[in-house]
């Protein structure tokens, strides 16, 4: 499987972290692969770079035609400040925002699978 993109549903208790994008609305952070990297770390560096915070306990949460979607768990902030002119805000969540990037179907399956993945590991 080749993966091109990779994105993160990072929680810190029961809530989860999304940034709203300057062109489009709330999604989760993540983005494309740089040529070579591996998955793991891409979703890593992404995720620091978007909402300028570390992601602990990364795994695979689910594998898309040409992505992966990670579970993790929210680390501390870092000296990083996402790039204002593609990440307008950074806000943790309990439940979805109305506003959203993609088809609410999405995000509403992906959540549930991330909190029940929590609740068995």
């Amino acid at each position: 499987m080749v993966v091109s993109y990779v994105y993160v549903i990072a929680f810190s208790g029961e809530q989860f972290l999304m940034v709203r994008h300057a062109r489009r609305a709330w999604e989760m952070p993540g983005g494309k692969l740089e040529p070579g990297e591996a998955p793991e770390l891409g979703a890593a560096r992404e995720f620091r770079e978007e909402t300028g915070y570390e992601v602990h306990d990364l795994r695979v949460l689910e594998h898309e035609e040409d992505g992966l979607v990670y579970l993790g768990d929210l680390g501390p902030k870092t000296e990083t400040v996402p790039n204002a002119k593609e990440i307008a805000e950074v806000r943790l969540f309990d439940e979805l925002p109305a506003d959203l990037s993609f088809p609410l179907v999405e995000y509403q399956r992906m959540l549930a699978a991330a909190r029940k993945m929590r609740l068995s590991s």
